[in-house]
């Protein structure tokens, strides 16, 4: 990696303001989106000014998500104990596409397939949800899954599309088929509630092993093969870990905490050694986004947004 330059610190929500609950780099890396309970901001990058702010329902939004093809967003969230909501915008321009109730309470996480065609969410009332998407016909659950006991907080389709794996506070991972709804594994490895799941970009490389990685309350990071339901390593850190995401290129490990600590972390050493750790000075980091092309890490908390050092 490159040697670390200054890192750029904005608060741009105030300490009396609400936490920044989810973020998204825009197409092309020149624009970001972020989100608090003050709305949806469009703000510049690396500057992050404020542009504008495009026109969302959703009283709190715990995830955003572009399509493979960037042609739309996904954001979800909701009102918590009435109901998750889902919001499809377009891009560039974000005029509203779609606009839906999809489960019974607040929506945590959503992840679209491979190929664009579909979407899966996650929620609080314990369940997950396919749909199938099309600008022209519109939003279709075509698969409903209630094997969690708890809140699912993030869900992810695996590579090939068919599959999807899931993690909830019930401690649980589980991975089902997309189509059915059917279990295929689970992995309850986790003492505590897990927080966050990310599944390894197959960057170069379709063919090899499938891998993801959780975050727990128990302190840990967790490295999986989920189609065989294998625990490959974990590693214990000194504060909740509370997201996760992969490098760009797959071969890096980026996980805020609780205590606004950034671990870049080695997934492939038998211990996922530490490459570096930042402090964000954010207070609970609740998102993190990854530049697409540069690899900077941008993080949300309970004081508002902070840039990291360069890789």
């Amino acid at each position: 990696m490159s040697t670390v330059l200054p890192w750029l610190c904005a608060l741009l929500f105030g300490q009396t303001k609400p936490p920044v609950t989810a973020l998204a780099f825009c197409p092309g890396g020149k624009q970001v989106l972020a989100r608090s309970q003050d709305g949806l901001r469009l703000l510049t990058w690396p500057e992050l000014k404020e542009t504008g702010r495009p026109d969302s329902r959703l009283a709190h939004i715990h995830a955003l998500a572009f399509s493979p093809n960037h042609s739309a967003l996904l954001a979800v969230g909701g009102k918590p104990g009435e109901a998750g909501g889902v919001e499809i915008l377009a891009w560039p321009g974000l005029k509203t596409l779609a606009r839906f109730q999809a489960h019974s309470d607040l929506i945590y996480s959503a992840g679209w397939s491979p190929d664009g065609g579909r979407f899966v969410t996650g929620g609080a009332d314990n369940t997950c949800a396919v749909f199938r998407w099309t600008p022209e016909a519109g939003p279709e659950r075509v698969a409903l899954n209630p094997g969690h006991s708890k809140a699912v907080v993030a869900v992810a389709f695996l590579p090939d599309g068919k599959r999807v794996i899931s993690a909830s506070v019930d401690q649980s991972l589980q991975l089902w088929d997309a189509q059915t709804a059917r279990q295929e594994k689970s992995m309850d490895n986790h003492l505590r509630p897990i927080s966050d799941l990310a599944v390894r970009p197959t960057v170069g490389n379709p063919s090899s092993p499938v891998m993801a990685v959780t975050t727990g309350e128990d302190r840990t990071v967790r490295l999986w093969q989920p189609t065989v339901a294998r625990l490959v390593r974990f590693s214990r850190l000194g504060s909740n870990p509370r997201v996760v995401q992969w490098s760009p290129a797959g071969d890096t490990l980026v996980v805020a905490c609780d205590d606004s600590q950034v671990h870049w972390l080695n997934p492939d050493s038998g211990s996922l050694e530490a490459k570096r750790v930042w402090e964000a000075k954010v207070g609970r980091i609740h998102t993190l986004a990854i530049h697409p092309e540069t690899g900077r890490v941008l993080v949300g908390g309970e004081k508002g947004l902070a840039a990291g050092p360069n890789p």
